[in-house]
């Protein structure tokens, strides 16, 4: 595989992600303030049903899609790709009805005994409607990331933001009035009607790109169903345990919080403050490391299956570095500008100080990512799945013990923990299998250090320039010096090198 097509793949992926990641902050901000913290609250608690459903009926056979479409296309066995293609949709759409009519008939139920907040009950109806969409776009994205088209599943990701925002602002005015369940219900319309759109995407490219027969026979549909199930049977089943144990830290958040002391709008508030605004600006930066992971993947399956430990270990290595770099950046950047951001993008103190508080989760987040892609390519899932059980499981037992005694601090005790421990555990199992040449003062002592020049710097500049702007103009310019002034002081330390810069955009043959 040409290491071309994975810096294009990662940049268009990374792009695609910013922007959508853009548009996804302007949604929120509006969103936030349209129905506040509470119906941002009500919106999160939505997502666990969404989640297990998902999982259920898309998340491992996405996997099989692509992983099956990439083997047959390196066989230039054109008459299987639309086989692999027909036989996974109806299975995902088949399942997805199924899930639709299971929502929206228990819906009530599900509101009532299962999140205790019956405000939600009308957008879980309206949510479950989007689930066949989303059925059918996840195959066909697996498909086009098995072809190594990046595009198209990347423009529809946009096209589904700007639906989301265009949609939400349209129904605001008939209804926020009517209270916290429609204002809910209207974020949730949104994000049907962006599922929607995706679908049509990705459908018409899929028409219009998809392969002709050639003269090799296809395999018979039995078959590629049992090669699809081998690989989405096992996938599913384990992320279902995991996305499961997700719902219930969701779900546990605000019922623990009213063990507090916290009245059920502030514990909904809260946990809304939380998961739709300060986590979405924490989560910001992996859209880089998201991007890289997902190219990353199929290089070092390769890398593995062709046994070339040489490779394995140097991008092993060079990816760990960069993305420990990304997150002491991010530590840096949070900690400084988080209280600021927090008014200034969402005017909640609040938040501001929730940032500062996650930043030192930076680290651990994007190197969870990264580790648990070279691991997936490695054929090291069940060590993946086990290690974010563990996490799970860490994170749960905090929401249980400490926030009845502590507040939402307990939770954010156990997510440090958590990312900590799992992070380790990764790196431990990645020491046995390959050759990580890590060295603490270029990946962790040095790049501190710089970042705490480049601050410096700032204020050096204050001393003598003061900027009249608004306050948010001259967070963005000091945002924009630490940024700039990084990369030079990166390369004067020795922190990097233009060897490794170059390493990332060479174009290269993998062998």
């Amino acid at each position: 595989m040409k290491r071309s097509s994975i810096v294009r793949g990662t940049v268009i992926l990374t792009v695609a992600g910013l922007i959508t990641r853009i548009l996804g902050f302007g949604n929120r901000i509006y969103l936030s303030n349209l129905i506040g913290a509470e119906g941002m609250g009500l919106y999160q608690l939505v997502f666990p049903i969404y989640m297990i459903c998902y999982t259920i009926c898309c998340s491992g056979i996405f996997t099989a899609v692509s992983k099956l479409i990439a083997e047959e296309k390196a066989k230039k066995n054109h008459a299987n790709l639309k086989r692999i293609i027909r036989t996974s949709s109806i299975i995902a759409f088949s399942l997805s009805i199924i899930l639709m009519f299971v929502l929206v008939i228990y819906a009530d139920l599900f509101s009532t005994k299962l999140i205790n907040e019956p405000r939600t009950a009308l957008s879980i109806k309206i949510i479950a409607l989007s689930i066949p969409f989303t059925a059918i776009t996840s195959c066909i994205k697996g498909y086009f990331y098995g072809l190594k088209y990046p595009t198209v599943p990347a423009v529809s990701q946009i096209l589904e933001q700007i639906t989301r925002i265009t949609v939400i602002y349209l129904l605001s005015s008939i209804f926020v009035p009517k209270g916290l369940s429609y204002a809910c219900a209207m974020a949730v319309i949104g994000m049907t009607a962006g599922e929607v759109v995706s679908c049509l995407v990705v459908t018409i490219s899929y028409k219009f790109n998809s392969f002709k027969n050639n003269s090799k026979l296809p395999e018979s549909y039995y078959v590629i169903l049992k090669k699809v199930s081998a690989i989405a049977v096992p996938i599913t089943s384990n992320r279902l345990i995991t996305t499961l144990l997700l719902s219930i830290e969701t779900i546990l958040i605000p019922t623990q919080l009213r063990l507090f002391g916290f009245t059920h709008s502030e514990a909904i508030g809260t946990y809304g403050i939380l998961t739709g605004m300060a986590l979405p600006l924490i989560m910001f930066p992996t859209v880089f490391t998201n991007s890289i992971s997902l190219m990353l993947l199929p290089t070092v399956s390769a890398a593995s299956a062709s046994k070339n430990n040489s490779l394995i270990n140097l991008t092993t290595t060079k990816t760990m570095k960069f993305t420990i770099l990304i997150g002491i950046i991010s530590t840096f950047l949070f900690l400084t500008f988080g209280r600021t951001l927090g008014v200034i993008i969402y005017r909640e103190e609040y938040v501001g100080v929730l940032l500062t508080i996650l930043s030192w989760l930076c680290p651990f987040i994007y190197l969870q990512t990264t580790l648990s892609s070279i691991l997936n390519g490695l054929n090291k899932q069940l060590i993946v799945f086990r290690n974010n059980v563990i996490g799970l499981t860490i994170r749960i037992a905090f929401i249980f013990l400490l926030i009845p005694m502590f507040g939402l601090k307990g939770y954010l005790w156990g997510l440090l923990c958590s990312y900590i421990i799992v992070s380790l555990l990764n790196i431990i199992h990645l020491i046995r299998i390959t050759s990580i040449n890590f060295k603490v003062s270029n990946w962790l002592l040095k790049p501190i250090i710089v970042c705490i020049g480049s601050l410096s710097l700032i204020e050096l500049l204050h001393r003598y320039i003061q900027f009249p702007f608004s306050q948010l103009i001259n967070t963005l310019i000091n945002m924009c010096i630490f940024l700039i002034a990084l990369l030079p002081l990166l390369l004067l330390t020795g922190s990097i090198n233009f060897n490794e810069i170059n390493f990332i955009f060479r174009k290269k043959n993998f062998k």
